[in-house]
């Protein structure tokens, strides 16, 4: 079967997607956060690549969805946070972009145990996409404004912490 598809070679290590420092933004748990839906991204890829015709190869491959999409949630959420707490002003706009992501795993989520294989590798490669465009490029837009918030908040722990110094 030779297809000239978009779908990254299986390497030697079955990553589906390699982690990559352009992943990093430089705030330690948001990196481990990125890192850890990596490793979700391939598991749930590699569920696919099970073979189909086992018993539970559809409980496999939902519950491997499901840990991803549950994890991608709490990172979403997490996030957020921070972006408001710094007053990013592009809150609104990656949020949207966060609650479409959710909306379009959701509804793959509801159809995965109907939804044919090629139809699951599809939407590993949508997975595939958003870490290599979102968290490697839009997730670095609101770093600036994170960046001098945390810088803002440790200026003033020390200020905080000058007086009693004092005494």
């Amino acid at each position: 079967m030779s297809s000239k598809s978009s779908v990254p070679s299986a390497s030697h290590d079955a990553s589906f997607i390699k982690w990559d420092p352009k992943f990093k933004i430089g705030i330690p748990v948001i990196d481990a956060q990125h890192e850890h839906l990596v490793n979700l991204c391939n598991d749930f890829y590699q569920s696919l690549l099970k073979d189909t015709n086992t018993e539970n190869y559809r409980q496999l491959v939902k519950q491997t969805l499901e840990d991803c999409l549950d994890y991608a949630s709490t990172h979403f959420k997490d996030e957020e946070k921070l972006m408001l707490a710094s007053n990013f002003s592009g809150y609104k706009k990656h949020k949207a972009v966060h609650d479409k992501f959710t909306t379009n795993c959701k509804i793959n989520y509801a159809n995965i145990d109907t939804l044919p294989v090629a139809e699951a590798v599809k939407f590993a490669l949508f997975l595939y996409d958003w870490v290599n465009t979102h968290i490697a490029h839009e997730d670095r837009l609101y770093l600036p404004a994170l960046v001098e918030f945390l810088r803002k908040q440790k200026e003033q722990n020390k200020q905080a912490q000058e007086p009693s110094n004092n005494k």
